[in-house]
């Protein structure tokens, strides 16, 4: 019949080893192996978003860039027709048609204000009727008064100084100020 193994319990647990260790060792292996890809992918994961994120930043940062540049080009080219316009009638002296330019302007979207200043550096005509009679060196940089050259600068995020020099034939008849600031794009457009 059956023989009585008084150690029978101490039997079952070595013989349950024995006859599952393969199992065991390989569920063991393969939790591990599962608890290891869990930790990578989330690794993984995190590293991409902050490669996302990072990637982003620096796409509007180059889109903000680039927008300034053309802001600035565009303006400048602005800046060389308008000398031209005005420069015909300060040299006729017809500082109404200029006056009249400057209202002009100032109803187009993102031009905040226009003052012209004479070569003395008074200011003759602006959008803001009260500094006209005033000195251009109260309201912008007196560098301004002197400069060759068409500036454009970003005053703040979004705000731009044109300055735009008037020359005559034999010497400077004044100097345009313009205070733009970039239009807020409106959604759906």
């Amino acid at each position: 019949m059956s023989e009585f193994n008084p150690n029978e319990q101490e039997a079952g647990a070595r013989g349950f080893w024995h006859r599952y260790r393969l199992l065991i060792v390989v569920a063991a292996i393969g939790i591990a192996i599962i608890g290891w890809l869990a930790v990578s992918k989330d690794s993984a994961v995190k590293q991409a978003q902050e490669t996302v994120v990072a990637q982003r930043a620096e796409w509007a940062r180059q889109a903000e860039a680039r927008q300034a540049d053309f802001v600035k080009q565009s303006l400048a080219r602005f800046g060389v027709p308008l000398a031209w316009a005005i420069r015909r009638e300060m040299m006729a002296g017809n500082l109404d048609q200029v006056d009249q330019y400057v209202t002009d302007l100032v109803k187009l979207k993102g031009i905040e204000g226009v003052t012209v200043a004479q070569a003395d550096g008074s200011v003759a005509v602006a959008s803001d009727r009260r500094n006209v009679g005033t000195a251009f060196g109260n309201l912008y940089p007196e560098r301004y008064l002197t400069a060759a050259q068409i500036s454009v600068e970003e005053t703040a995020p979004g705000q731009w100084l044109l300055v735009v020099p008037v020359m005559g034939l034999n010497a400077r008849l004044g100097t345009v100020a313009i205070d733009y600031r970039v239009p807020l794009a409106e959604p759906g457009k």
